[in-house]
């Protein structure tokens, strides 16, 4: 008898015990799936107006532009992009689809000479990953020192069916002739080089593949009339013409003297960013 009513009594409290763990159960499920939701992107790419790529040359990180942008616009809307060694590709930021001139910074975790050779290919897989979040056809680049390889390289060897279309192209201070006095002679004006670096070479064996309809803007700095932004020759940025000049739809060349022509200023010379305004906005 006393048995019974012992298993009577516990009846409510085992009920009341597995209503708790049902409902706990429940609240469980329903955080999973919200958590899902939030960081599972069901939703297409945003569609952004056309952007405008900046890489940065040797060393260069994604806050290499900090201050062009500001002096570009700094409302602008910017995402930063890092390539790592092993190809994965990382971000921060966000571009909105109402931003008049949205800006993409793309940067590698190794910027180094050594790996200049395959820059072009982790440019192209920062593209890539770019493109599974906002949607643009038609994009605008900037490249200073190295950068200008970079794009050069990427155009020549690795763009892909599918990627969006380069229309506006800007190089600063881009050696395509290498640095070295061995090839470059100290002038602003020339009609043939000193000697072809194996640089330059290796971009003039692909230049077939660079499309045709491409405006292109080649600038070089000069600090006092030395021929060169203390880091590279004229002649080398200028030597960009026996790749792109018979090659794109139009291509020009702009010699920046005065204050702030140094190679690292030239990122954020007054007179290059009323240019970069001019020409791509």
């Amino acid at each position: 008898m006393n048995t019974t009513k012992n298993i009577k009594r516990k009846i409510p409290k085992i009920l009341l015990i597995v209503g708790v763990i049902l409902m706990l159960f429940l609240l469980f499920q329903k955080s999973l799936t919200a958590f899902a939701e939030k960081f599972t992107s069901t939703s297409d790419p945003v569609a952004i107006q056309t952007p405008t790529i900046f890489v940065p040359g040797t060393n260069g990180t994604v806050n290499r532009f900090n201050g062009l942008i500001k002096a570009l616009d700094s409302k602008a809307d910017v995402l930063k992009v890092t390539v790592a060694t092993d190809g994965t590709v990382s971000s921060k930021g966000k571009l909105t689809s109402t931003a008049e001139h949205p800006i993409i910074v793309i940067a590698f975790e190794d910027s180094s000479d050594e790996t200049l050779p395959v820059q072009g290919k982790w440019y192209q897989l920062a593209l890539h990953y770019i493109q599974e979040k906002y949607s643009f056809e038609t994009y605008n680049y900037l490249g200073h020192s190295n950068g200008g390889l970079v794009i050069t390289s990427y155009l020549e060897e690795f763009q892909q069916t599918g990627d969006p279309e380069l229309v506006k192209l800007i190089t600063l201070g881009t050696p395509y002739n290498d640095t070295s006095k061995k090839y470059n002679e100290a002038v602003t004006s020339f009609t043939q080089l000193k000697e072809t670096s194996d640089l330059l070479k290796g971009y003039l064996t692909n230049l077939e593949n660079i499309p045709d309809t491409i405006e292109m803007l080649n600038i070089a700095g000069e600090v006092d009339d030395t021929a060169s932004d203390n880091t590279v020759p004229v002649q080398s940025v200028f030597s960009g013409r026996y790749i792109y000049q018979d090659q794109v739809a139009e291509y020009q060349e702009v010699l920046i003297e005065g204050e702030n022509t140094s190679h690292s200023e030239l990122v954020e010379n007054q007179k290059v960013v009323q240019l970069l305004k001019d020409f791509f906005w």
